[in-house]
């Protein structure tokens, strides 16, 4: 509802939400306490072994000097961090139980760049080329932002997007906000096909796809140029990682007899920071 309103947020300001801003605030509040009174070493020493998990922390403080500055980046990197890699994966398990072709694909893919081997390095995940077009088909579908916005530096003129049909010039004027939803846009079928509401991971594996000029801006799950998401290379190895361990340590996935199958799309969703499935995912392992 905040994000609705856009700059009139604040007229919607209901108490659990001021609880649950002051919970999270104090929650990290106790880690940076903790940091600070546990080291007072500055940027270029080595610090202790016990120092170590809260070393993130710390380079903040060094550099930013303001508890308050290192908890609201903290936060971001929470927020921003978890939830979307966690959809993220939600919706490459939920998708690969109901293609169990692309399931079988996967597992092989797996089982031939590293058999049964627990430990997976950067290299190994790179040659998972498969596992790569899974992660950009459920990117595609369920971006994990589905609607951002941006505001505009300068005015300027956009070539299309107005009048009755779509096709007169649009006025920007700067500071105006511009809202627009990856999720849609990854669905076009004037860009995508006529399969553009289906899974298919091997759509990726198309140069005509991957080399295509509008590709840049017509793709947008991290967002682009000087914006661009700053996670988004951590954000795919560690879901790549944890999607290739799970479909590794469950080698029987599958759902759970009985169970609807729903068009992509057609699920239940849930939207609050992130594109969150309604329904969760259910499987038998």
């Amino acid at each position: 509802m905040r994000a609705r309103l856009g700059d009139f947020y604040w007229l919607h300001t209901p108490r659990q939400f001021v609880k649950a801003c002051k919970d999270v605030k104090m929650y990290a509040d106790g880690y940076i306490a903790q940091a600070l009174s546990d080291s007072k070493t500055g940027p270029n020493q080595t610090r202790p072994d016990t120092q170590q998990n809260l070393a993130f922390i710390m380079d903040l403080f060094d550099e930013l000097k303001d508890p308050e500055k290192v908890r609201d980046q903290l936060i971001n990197v929470l927020l921003a961090g978890r939830d979307t890699t966690a959809c993220l994966m939600t919706w490459a398990v939920r998708l690969l139980v109901r293609h169990p072709h692309a399931l079988k694909r996967l597992q092989a893919e797996i089982a031939e760049v590293v058999g049964d081997q627990v430990y997976m390095s950067r290299a190994h995940i790179r040659k998972m080329t498969y596992l790569q077009h899974v992660l950009d088909e459920t990117l595609r579908l369920y971006p994990s932002v589905p609607i951002n916005l941006r505001f505009a530096k300068k005015a300027t003129v956009m070539p299309r997007g107005g009048g009755p049909d779509g096709n007169a010039p649009v006025h920007i004027r700067k500071g105006m906000s511009l809202t627009y939803s990856p999720y849609h846009m990854h669905r076009r079928k004037d860009l995508w096909g006529n399969d553009a509401l289906e899974f298919k991971p091997e759509r990726w594996a198309d140069p005509g796809l991957t080399e295509a000029k509008w590709i840049k801006w017509g793709y947008l799950p991290f967002n682009g140029g000087p914006r661009v998401c700053l996670g988004k290379d951590m954000a795919l190895m560690e879901a790549s990682y944890g999607l290739a361990r799970v479909i590794q340590a469950f080698p029987n996935l599958a759902l759970p007899p009985g169970t609807k199958m729903e068009p992509p799309g057609t699920e239940k969703q849930a939207l609050t920071l992130v594109l969150a499935s309604g329904d969760g995912c259910k499987v038998i392992k």
